[in-house]
C-alpha cells in the first residue's frame, strides 16, 4: 500500500501542490501555521485586492484608538450639556457605534487618499502643527509647550507628526468634495421664498372643556392604575460606603534644601532657556527622489544659478521665489516658511539652515526628497536664559504642588492595589491604610441637591451592575484635581409597583387629566369639522364664549407656542375665497383652533447681496455635505469593514 501512495504521488498534480505548498511558506513564512492570530481591532477596513487575493489596501483602527477618541468624545458632550449629561446613556452601544462608524469614515479616506496617490507635505503639516491651540503660549506657537505636551502625552515627535499627516489625508477629500458642491440661485430663490414666508391667522384659543359631573368610580381608577403601571412605581435606590482621598488635605512638606531647587533647576532648564528663532524663506526646484542623474543635475544647477541671483547685491528673495519656486504652497507668499524648529523639516534642510549665523545669508542648494532647495535666513532672534535667582519661587512653588501630587498618587495606588486585591470589601482596604469609611442615606438616580449623591459620575457608578448587583467595590472615581472617592454599595432597594391604595389621589388626578384632554381634543375636532363644513370662526367663537384673535403676516420664528406655528405652517395655503383650518394642543388640556387667510412668499428683495451669497455658500456646504455622505456609503460598497462590538 505504501508504494502505490509512494507512485501515485509522484506525478504532475502532486508537484502543483507541493509548489503552491513551498510559495505559501515562502510569503507567509512557517510559524503562521502554529502561531495563531489574535485579532485586538475594535474595526477593520480593507479595500478590493488589485491582483488575485494581493495588494489589498487594510487599515486597522485598536481599542486604544477607539477608546482614546471615545473619552474625547465624553469630555466633549460633558462640557457642552452640563448638568444634563447622562453617563450611562453615552456607554450604549449606539453612542459606541456612532463614534466608531466616523472613525472608519476617517479610515475610508485616508485609505482613498492613499490609493490616489494624494499626499501631505511636510510644510503643511509643520503649518497645521504650529495652528493647534495646545502648542500655543499666548497665542503664538512655543517649541517649548509642543515637547511639552508631546512628553505628557507619552509620544514623540516621529509619531505625532505622523498622526497629523494621517489627520490631514483623511480630510483632504472630504474637504475637496465639500468645497466643489455648488448650489443654484433658482434653489437659492425657492428656499428663501419659503423660508421668510408669512401668513395672516385667525386665532380661537378654545376653553377647556369641564369634567362630568359624575367623578370616577373606584373600578375605573383601578382600570387606570392597572394600564399604567410605569406611573406609579417607587424610585430605585441605593447606599453606598466610601472612602475618601483629597490631595488638598494631605499633609506635604512646608521646606525644601537648596541643592533640591538646584537640581530641579538643572533637570528642568529648557523649560527657562529660549533657543534662537529662525525664520526663513526658500526656492524649491523639483526633482523627484528617483529622478534619472541629468534630471537631477539640471534641477541643482538651476537651484545653484538662483542661489547666486539671491547672494547678488540688491537682489529680492521673495520675488525669485514666487517667480522660479515649484512650492505651490509658499510660492505665492515668496517661498515664506515662517519660523522653523528643530524637527519639523528634513534633516539635510534644517542641518544647511541652522548653519546660518547672520540675516539675509543663503545656503547652497540643499538636496531633499522634493527636490533642490535654495534657503535665506531672514530673521534671527537670539536665545535668552532665566538665571536659577529669577525662578527660585517657582520652582519651590512648583515643589510643593509636585509632593502633594506624589503623595496623592502614592496613597490612592496603594488603596486601589488593595482593592483590587480584595474587591467584595472596602473597610480592610480603608483601615489598612488609615482612612476613614463614611456611608450615605438611600439615593435614586437623580441623586440628592448635596453631599456625594449630587456627584453625576459617583451615581453612575453606583448604579452600574458591578456595584449594585454584584456588590463590588467600585473603581477610583475622580470628583476634582487631586480628589478622589472609592465606593462599595452596601444597600439596595429595587424599584417596584407602588400599591393602588397609596397612589389612590395620585390616580385620581392622572385619570381627570387625561379625560380633560381627551375631551379638549374630541372638542377641537369637532369644532374643525364644522368649520371646514362653513360655520365662521366668529360664530363657532360666540358659542364657546371667546373671541378671535387675528395677526397678520407671522414669520415662522414669531413668538407663538412651537406647535401653533408648527401647524399653521403645515396646513396648505388657502384657495380664491376658502381659508384653510387647522387645530394645534398648546397644552396638556388647551387646543387652539385656527384658520389661514393669507399666504405671503418671502420677499427676496430684502436681502442685500453679501446676504444672498453668505446663504448661497451655506446652501452649497449643506449640499457637500449630503454628496459627501453618499460617497461614503459608495466607498463602504467597495471597501470590507469589520466591526469587533465586543471590543467596544
Amino acid at each position: 500500500m505504501l508504494q502505490r501512495i509512494r507512485d501515485k504521488s509522484s506525478g504532475w498534480i502532486a508537484y502543483l501542490i507541493l509548489g503552491a505548498v513551498i510559495i505559501t511558506m515562502a510569503f507567509f513564512g512557517l510559524e503562521a501555521y502554529f502561531s495563531p492570530k489574535i485579532e485586538t481591532y475594535a474595526a477593520k477596513v480593507e479595500g478590493p485586492a488589485k491582483f488575485w487575493v494581493f495588494g489589498k489596501q487594510e487599515r486597522e483602527i485598536s481599542q486604544e484608538e477607539f477608546r482614546r477618541r471615545f473619552e474625547q468624545a465624553r469630555q466633549e458632550a460633558r462640557q457642552q450639556q452640563g448638568e444634563a449629561f447622562d453617563s450611562a446613556a453615552f456607554e450604549s452601544i449606539e453612542s459606541k457605534r456612532n463614534i466608531l462608524d466616523r472613525m472608519v469614515d476617517d479610515a475610508l479616506m485616508a485609505l482613498v487618499a492613499e490609493r490616489e496617490g494624494l499626499t501631505i507635505s511636510d510644510q503643511e503639516v509643520a503649518e497645521q502643527l504650529k495652528a493647534l491651540p495646545q502648542f500655543q503660549v499666548n497665542g503664538v506657537y512655543s517649541p517649548d509647550q509642543y515637547r511639552l505636551t508631546l512628553a505628557g502625552q507619552g509620544l514623540t515627535h516621529a509619531q505625532f507628526m505622523a498622526s497629523v499627516r494621517a489627520d490631514l489625508a483623511s480630510r483632504m477629500l472630504p474637504n475637496q468634495i465639500i468645497g466643489s458642491a455648488i448650489a443654484s440661485d433658482a434653489e437659492l430663490e425657492a428656499f428663501l421664498k419659503l423660508s421668510q414666508q408669512t401668513r395672516t391667522l385667525r386665532l380661537l384659543d378654545l376653553p377647556t372643556p369641564s369634567l362630568p359631573a359624575e367623578p370616577p368610580t373606584d373600578a375605573e381608577l383601578q382600570a387606570w392604575y392597572d394600564a399604567n403601571p410605569s406611573l406609579y412605581r417607587s424610585e430605585e435606590k441605593v447606599a453606598v460606603e466610601y472612602v475618601e482621598i483629597d490631595g488638598a488635605s494631605l499633609d506635604v512638606p512646608t521646606t525644601v534644601d537648596e541643592d533640591t531647587l538646584r537640581a530641579r533647576y538643572a533637570e528642568l532648564r529648557s523649560r527657562y532657556v529660549t533657543e534662537p528663532q529662525r525664520v526663513a524663506s526658500h526656492i524649491l526646484v523639483a526633482a523627484a527622489v528617483d529622478a534619472d542623474q541629468a534630471t537631477n543635475d539640471a534641477a541643482r544647477e538651476r537651484a545653484a544659478a538662483l542661489a547666486a541671483q539671491a547672494r547678488a547685491p540688491g537682489a529680492d528673495f521673495a520675488a525669485l521665489a514666487r517667480e522660479n519656486s515649484d512650492d505651490l504652497g509658499s510660492k505665492a507668499e515668496g517661498g515664506d516658511l515662517g519660523v522653523v524648529e528643530a524637527g519639523l523639516f528634513d534633516a539635510a534642510f534644517e542641518q544647511a539652515l541652522f548653519a546660518l549665523d547672520e540675516a539675509g545669508q543663503v545656503t547652497d542648494p540643499v538636496r531633499t526628497p522634493d527636490g533642490w532647495h535654495v534657503i535665506q535666513l531672514r530673521e534671527l532672534t537670539p536665545g535668552s536664559e532665566r538665571p536659577f535667582e529669577d525662578v527660585r519661587a517657582e520652582l519651590e512653588a512648583e515643589y510643593f504642588e509636585n509632593e502633594a501630587e506624589r503623595l496623592f498618587s502614592e496613597l490612592s495606588g496603594r488603596l486601589i492595589e488593595r482593592t483590587y486585591k480584595d474587591p467584595t470589601a472596602l473597610a480592610p482596604s480603608a483601615e489598612a491604610l488609615g482612612l476613614p469609611v463614611q456611608r450615605t442615606g438611600l439615593f435614586g438616580r437623580g441623586g440628592l441637591d448635596q453631599g456625594l449623591s449630587a456627584i453625576e459620575a459617583v451615581r453612575a457608578a453606583a448604579f452600574s451592575d458591578a456595584q449594585k448587583t454584584e456588590r463590588q467595590v467600585s473603581d477610583a472615581i475622580e470628583i476634582g484635581p487631586n480628589h478622589i472617592v472609592v465606593i462599595h454599595v452596601v444597600e439596595h432597594v429595587p424599584e417596584a409597583a407602588i400599591p393602588f391604595a397609596e397612589v389612590k389621589d395620585r390616580v385620581l388626578s392622572d385619570l381627570n387629566a387625561d379625560r380633560l384632554a381627551q375631551a379638549a381634543q374630541a372638542q377641537a375636532e369637532a369644532l374643525l369639522e364644522r368649520a371646514r363644513a362653513g360655520e365662521t370662526l366668529d360664530a363657532l367663537a360666540t358659542e364657546v364664549g371667546r373671541t378671535v384673535a387675528e395677526l397678520e403676516n407671522i414669520p415662522r420664528q414669531a413668538g407663538l407656542p412651537p406647535a401653533l406655528l408648527a401647524e399653521a405652517f403645515r396646513v396648505a395655503a388657502p384657495e380664491e375665497g376658502k381659508p384653510s383650518f387647522g387645530i394645534a394642543k398648546v397644552g396638556a388640556d388647551r387646543q387652539v383652533l385656527f384658520e389661514v387667510t393669507a399666504v405671503t412668499p418671502g420677499d427676496l428683495a430684502t436681502l442685500d447681496d453679501a446676504t444672498r451669497t453668505l446663504i448661497l455658500g451655506q446652501f452649497a456646504q449643506a449640499r457637500g455635505l449630503v454628496e459627501f455622505q453618499e460617497y461614503t456609503k459608495a466607498l463602504r460598497k467597495v471597501y470590507t469593514v469589520r466591526v469587533a462590538e465586543d471590543r467596544l
